[in-house]
């Protein structure tokens, strides 16, 4: 069993990598059960439910930051794209994403003279909350077209499951264009299951294709034109 300490967690939110002002990270991932217990039954019986993603943070006060979290405060329809990378946001790292809604913001936490003044945030999912592994790291300004070689066997899609994209785009210039493409092992004739809009500003979109999808292995391509230069993070997964 593999055990980590956390000392690098990344949270995207967003247009923004906002880790370094937060100490303190909460994910619950759950499933309501439904009861649907009828006469004749020995034990309680219950139906699978809507699952839920449910997140709180904390951490020192920022004007920066405050910034950014309190424009996405509110109700909205789509809510904002959160990725947590629990262990750091390196290429092959876990992450879990699911656009969030912000149901309270605290941004003075504490006021006790001497001390730092903290903040504290909540909020709940508004789409599939998502499992899945950092595809493009952030951290470097690309200036070319590429892709997230070599190909990763996350698996294939059935037919009650999709592929979920999420991607962060933390600074921009020129155009920048993401696809998400499958194929076997030898990834000799790829298909493409799922392309971004293309973003020329900072910001954030989940994109999802639908199963079944034979194909196992996946790589992430991306387009950089208009002598662009982008950081960038996309993380995929399969539920």
């Amino acid at each position: 069993m593999a055990t980590r300490v956390q000392t690098n967690s990344s949270l995207f939110f967003g247009g923004y990598d906002i880790s370094g002002v937060f100490n303190a990270i909460s994910l619950t991932v759950g499933g309501g059960g439904q009861d649907n217990t009828v006469f004749g039954d020995g034990t309680v019986s219950n139906a699978a439910g809507l699952s839920a993603l449910a997140f709180e943070g904390e951490g020192y006060w920022s004007s920066t930051e405050d910034s950014v979290i309190e424009a996405s405060l509110g109700i909205d329809s789509s809510g904002t794209n959160l990725t947590v990378a629990p262990v750091n946001s390196t290429k092959g790292q876990p992450a879990y994403f699911a656009p969030l809604q912000e149901a309270e913001y605290h941004p003075y936490n504490t006021g006790t003279v001497g001390e730092m003044l903290a903040f504290r945030v909540s909020g709940t999912g508004r789409g599939t909350p998502v499992s899945g592994d950092i595809y493009v790291a952030p951290g470097s300004d690309r200036t070319s077209s590429s892709t997230s070689t070599p190909p990763v066997q996350q698996g294939s899609v059935s037919a009650t499951q999709k592929v979920y994209s999420s991607l962060h785009v933390l600074s921009a210039s020129g155009t920048l264009t993401v696809s998400v493409k499958s194929d076997d092992s030898g990834f000799a004739s790829p298909t493409t299951q799922i392309t971004h809009t293309p973003f020329t500003s900072i910001g954030s979109e989940i994109k999802s294709a639908d199963g079944p999808i034979a194909d196992d292995y996946w790589r992430v391509d991306f387009t950089i034109s208009g002598g662009g230069s982008f950081d960038f993070i996309v993380s995929l997964g399969i539920t």
